[in-house]
């Protein structure tokens, strides 16, 4: 086990006593008027401390809210849409204006895409003034230009972000053909459609025709089809005796009763 120090009564008074023992040592080396003075110093070098750390902590706190305050950045407009050709010009605006900064432009497909920097012969980048704001104008826009648009200030703060749509020019003459080209495409494809839910069901009918005309039945009976000579007895007066007579018959029997 850990060896534990107990403190006896016998040794808290001998400590007491070099306590005491060593307060009368100061009065009498210094003298009370002196001693006084040392606690005073003592107090007051104490407080000095202890207001240095709080004037520091109070700085550090000014100190951000200032960098917070400084670095607050905006982007003017926050969406261009355009046709090729034209001049697009983006601002970027920092909160306080006498603040000198350095500001660089990058470009993304996406926002959480990887931003480049923006570099060419068509891009002109202005910095920022006592009377302007950091801007960047694109110069004969394309359609490649397309995208999200930062400003980064001194390194630190991200802009917002613009962004910039550029569409080609359409002259109402194609558009109109593109419409009427569209509204032949959704007809076609209508009529093909019911053309196809309709075949199945004209099968099917013409089907039903077929199976009614086979199994039809014929609308007189033809007495003498398919008779045998041996049931007649071999006599051509015994076909009386099969044949059923019909109306026509009848009524000639009956007209010559």
């Amino acid at each position: 086990m850990r060896n534990q120090t107990v403190v006896t009564p016998t040794d808290a008074g001998v400590s007491l006593h070099a306590t005491v023992k060593v307060l009368f040592f100061c009065i009498d080396y210094f003298g009370p008027v002196q001693l006084v003075l040392l606690q005073s110093t003592v107090v007051m070098l104490t407080t000095m401390c202890w207001l240095l750390v709080g004037c520091c902590g109070l700085a550090f706190v000014n100190l951000s809210v200032a960098l917070n305050s400084i670095l607050q950045v905006t982007q003017k407009p926050r969406f261009y849409g355009v046709k090729t050709n034209r001049i697009v010009t983006i601002f970027c605006v920092i909160s306080d204006p006498n603040q000198s900064a350095t500001v660089e432009w990058y470009k993304a497909s996406e926002y959480n895409a990887t931003r480049k920097k923006i570099e060419g012969d068509r891009v002109t980048v202005r910095q920022k003034s006592m009377l302007q704001n950091a801007s960047i104008e694109l110069s004969h826009v394309e359609t490649k230009d397309t995208g999200l648009y930062f400003c980064h200030v001194n390194n630190i703060t991200w802009g917002p972000g613009t962004e910039l749509q550029v569409h080609r020019p359409s002259h109402p003459e194609n558009a109109e053909r593109r419409s009427k080209m569209k509204d032949a495409l959704i007809f076609l494809q209508a009529l093909l459609l019911t053309l196809l839910a309709l075949a199945p069901l004209l099968r099917h009918q013409s089907l039903l025709k077929k199976e009614d005309a086979i199994y039809e039945e014929p609308e007189h009976d033809h007495i003498y089809e398919g008779l045998e000579i041996e049931h007649c007895g071999g006599l051509y007066e015994d076909i009386s005796m099969y044949a059923q007579p019909g109306p026509a018959e009848a009524a000639a029997a009956w007209k010559q009763e």
